[in-house]
């Protein structure tokens, strides 16, 4: 079938086409929701007359999408519409390696640099139990920054395909003893028709490395009979030439992929990858004769380890010159227990500031030599750093309530305030503006000099960071507020933005590699909690710099390559007080917090944000006296119903609906409004709406009451003006702070908004009493212990209420707000616990 511009296929619009082939029509499309170009790839019909040939491509199609990986097509989503299956990818600009090779063979050192992202995407899926089966040059896209993209991974697991002479593959019946795959690249196992696994790939990508070093195919003959019988029995002819200097070693790892027994070849890509990586090093044919000779024919190799030879030829070599491989050293520069907030290099580069909280809950500012020694506190109170200028200027945040950004010499004297809600700060290099991120109308604003708006997002900004030129700002570009997940961008000051990496499972730490040319960066991509070290080019090509078990985050680098890192351990724990009684905690994994407490004040609804159950968390419903916790399913939980039976739920990976999780026995339910983006959703005392908040197409974020038998979404808040669900004396409003900064309560039910002049600028609002007219208040948020005052918002009366203190003060970094029962015997609230030590790491490269 052929799509006209304008078609739909769910949230997407179709555009142009642009290929067809075997498995499919594919066509640039625009995701309406994210407003982002997509690849939408029209399935053959025969997908949709086969049920269980759907459901096994669905299957495959999420484990493909859980990859992940730099090097594999991005898998956004999977559909079905009047009978036709898609799916929907990145969209990519470059060529195929099928075309890069229609001029023959490849630079020897462009050949190495494309291996090795072939062996790592291999690797990636290897480990999640897929494999590809059909890899070859036609599979295999070049970005027009030079990455690589494996494409249809995986989805020849889904389907057998007949083989054929020109590349292409053609659907047909599963039927054991069936060649799947493509002749020439296929191994000798899928000619025969045998039960494959992993090192099937891995005798394919030995084909298409050899073309790319060869300039020809391993094993094309005239017809496919002949083809596939070559595969089985013949050997490829030899690739080294004196004109094309291939290194011996490079030639051996041809060889060893392709073995005809998959026991004699690399058993992993992982084992793979780095002798690949070993050659990229350095090691060069001559290198490689000096330690072991020249072989003649790779015959006389069949039964070496490869592996094992790329690691001697290299200690040989080290060897040979003299010199063992230098090992970085990291000088710890902190000794006390406690957390670290942030921390950067001085203007002398022989000095650190950082923000931290060592024997009290209150961050300071302190200065110390980069040997740890002259540890010297700033005379600054409740200050945070966000950024220290050439010029020995700091930039910080001074009222931790209302994120406010201030400028202050670094040997002392009165904050300049700026801007409230600013987020991440960094200096020009001539130390006269500053680049801000800042929250403003329910979006990030990316701005330089101030201002000057460079760009946007509904999700929110860290680490902004001006690079040393001045040309262009690096920022993590988080989707989702409160989530570390996201990706490193760049933006010039045209607004010119370039997304370079994938998506991270958690970012956290950037900074500029001296000369301006990479970002280095520290992300996780597993659910092990600890945290790497990468560098990505402004090209996006990405590679890692060192690994740890620990969770390391980046802080700064040096015009010298000394890196400032800081370890850290970080554990959210939920607590039970009892108002005048003692507390407990209730925490069984490592990120757990509440978002709400039944109104008879016996349950407790907690979402684990660890990962182990997923990117899109767990949601869960335990008694507030500790017994066992009840598993709800997916998603960021909200409120829980009034008869106790039903929980809101938001996946982080679709945000168009919300989702309501049964408490006891029950079908999952689904309450959604078209073009909506929803952040949050809880339940109306009345049980039968939801007050969410939630964006309409790109419009900016308000709050919304939205009927669960289908009535559309109505207003209650105006665009922009963000805020929370409250009950106050048996009625339901949203408290929020209107652009003057006065708290309003409006209610959901229609009507003026009620100004609150007894809640002052700093005061935080927690909550309402459902029995009389009182707000709880924080009058200072970031306070540890905590403390709750009640304020009569018709009389102004303030009393105090309840002191909210942590279990252990050790580590403690932050006390969320708390959230009480309604008959005000009972709250519960989340301590932050973090221990963190500073690192001046030399030798990383």
């Amino acid at each position: 079938m052929s799509l006209p511009a304008g078609t739909r296929l769910g949230p997407y619009e179709i555009l142009s086409f642009v290929a067809a082939g075997g498995m499919g029509e594919v066509y640039r499309a625009r995701d309406t929701r994210l407003n982002r170009s997509v690849a939408v790839k029209i399935l053959p019909a025969s997908f949709a007359s086969d049920p269980d040939r759907v459901r096994r491509f669905e299957q495959e199609a999420r484990a493909v999408a859980a990859l992940d990986h730099p090097n594999i097509l991005a898998l956004h989503d999977i559909g079905t519409q009047d009978g036709t299956s898609y799916l929907v990818s990145e969209f990519l600009e470059g060529n195929t390696l099928r075309e890069q090779l229609a001029n023959g063979a490849l630079p020897v050192r462009k050949a190495i640099e494309y291996a090795l992202q072939i062996a790592q995407g291999l690797g990636a899926a290897h480990d999640k139990g897929i494999v590809h089966r059909d890899l070859k040059p036609e599979n295999i896209f070049v970005t027009k920054d030079g990455r690589l993209k494996i494409l249809d991974f995986g989805l020849a697991k889904a389907q057998m395909q007949a083989a054929t002479l020109d590349g292409s593959t053609v659907a047909s019946q599963t039927t054991k003893g069936v060649a799947m795959g493509t002749a020439g690249y296929m191994s000798p196992e899928q000619v025969r028709g045998e039960t494959i696994d992993h090192r099937s790939d891995i005798f394919s990508f030995g084909t298409v490395l050899y073309e790319m070093l060869a300039g020809q195919r391993a094993f094309q003959r005239n017809s496919s009979v002949e083809t596939m019988n070559a595969i089985l029995k013949e050997e490829p002819r030899e690739i080294a030439t004196p004109e094309r200097g291939i290194p011996l070693v490079l030639q051996l790892i041809v060889h060893r992929c392709l073995e005809k027994e998959r026991e004699q070849r690399f058993q992993s890509a992982k084992d793979l990858s780095f002798a690949l990586d070993s050659i990229n090093a350095g090691v060069t044919t001559a290198q490689a004769q000096a330690v072991t000779g020249l072989a003649r024919r790779w015959n006389v190799w069949r039964t070496a380890t490869v592996v094992m030879g790329v690691m001697l030829i290299t200690a040989a070599v080290a060897m040979l010159r003299g010199r063992s491989p230098q090992q970085p050293r990291y000088d710890r520069i902190t000794f006390r227990k406690g957390a670290i907030s942030s921390a950067r290099f001085g203007p002398d580069e022989q000095t650190i500031i950082y923000g931290a909280a060592w024997d009290h809950p209150t961050v300071r500012l302190y200065r110390s030599r980069v040997d740890g020694t002259d540890v010297r506190g700033l005379d600054l109170h409740a200050a945070d750093l966000l950024a220290v200028s050439r010029w020995g200027e700091l930039a910080i945040t001074s009222n931790p309530n209302t994120s406010r950004l201030a400028r202050v010499p670094i040997n002392g004297g009165a904050p300049r305030e700026l801007l409230d809600n600013v987020i991440a700060a960094d200096w020009s290099r001539d130390g006269t503006q500053l680049a801000v991120a800042r929250s403003e109308n329910g979006k990030c604003h990316l701005e330089y000099p101030i201002g000057k708006l460079l760009y946007e997002t509904i999700g929110w900004i860290s680490h902004m960071r001006l690079a040393p030129q001045g040309d262009a700002i690096a920022f993590m570009d988080h989707p989702i507020l409160g989530d570390d997940r996201g990706t490193v961008m760049i933006v010039d000051l045209k607004g010119n933005k370039r997304t370079l990496t994938p998506e991270w499972i958690g970012e956290q730490g950037l900074a500029w590699s001296s000369d301006g040319s990479e970002v280095w960066f520290t992300a996780t991509s597993s659910y092990d909690w600890s945290r790497d070290l990468y560098a990505v080019s402004r090209s996006g090509k990405e590679r890692l710099v060192v690994r740890t078990p620990a969770a390391l985050y980046l802080e700064d680098i040096a015009s010298d390559d000394r890196v400032l890192l800081r370890q850290e351990e970080r554990r959210y724990e939920v607590a039970v007080g009892q108002v005048g009684g003692e507390t407990h905690l209730l925490s069984w994994l490592e990120i757990m917090q509440p978002t709400s407490v039944s109104r008879d004040g016996k349950y407790v609804v907690i979402v684990d944000q660890s990962g182990i159950g997923g990117t899109d968390y767990t949601a869960y419903l335990a008694k507030l006296d500790g017994s066992p916790a009840v598993l709800l399913g997916n998603g960021f939980p909200g409120g829980i119903s009034p008869d106790n039976k039903w929980v809101t739920s938001i996946l982080p990976s679709d945000m168009t609906k919300v989702l309501l999780l049964p408490t006891g026995i029950g079908e999952i339910k689904t309450i959604a409004a078209p073009k909506f983006h929803y952040r949050s959703a809880t339940w109306a005392s009345d049980g039968r709406r939801l007050v969410v908040r939630a964006s309409e197409s790109d419009r900016p974020l308000r709050i919304w009451v939205q009927d669960i038998a289908g009535a559309p979404p109505r207003a209650v808040t105006p665009e922009g003006v963000d805020g929370h669900f409250v009950t106050v004396n048996h009625s339901d409003y949203v408290r929020a702070r209107d652009a003057a900064g006065v708290v309003r309560l409006y209610p959901i039910d229609g009507g003026e908004p009620k100004p609150v002049t007894a809640v002052t600028e700093t005061d935080w609002v927690v909550g309402g009493s459902t029995n009389s007219d009182v707000l709880y208040v924080s009058p200072d948020r970031a306070a540890i212990p905590l403390q709750i005052v009640k304020v009569n918002i018709g009389t102004g009366r303030r009393e105090p209420f309840v002191t909210v203190s942590p279990t252990d003060p050790a580590g403690l970094v932050g006390l969320d707000s708390p959230i009480f029962s309604s008959g005000e015997k009972r709250y519960v609230y989340t301590q932050v616990r973090e221990l963190s030590v500073l690192y001046v790491a030399t030798g990383l490269k």
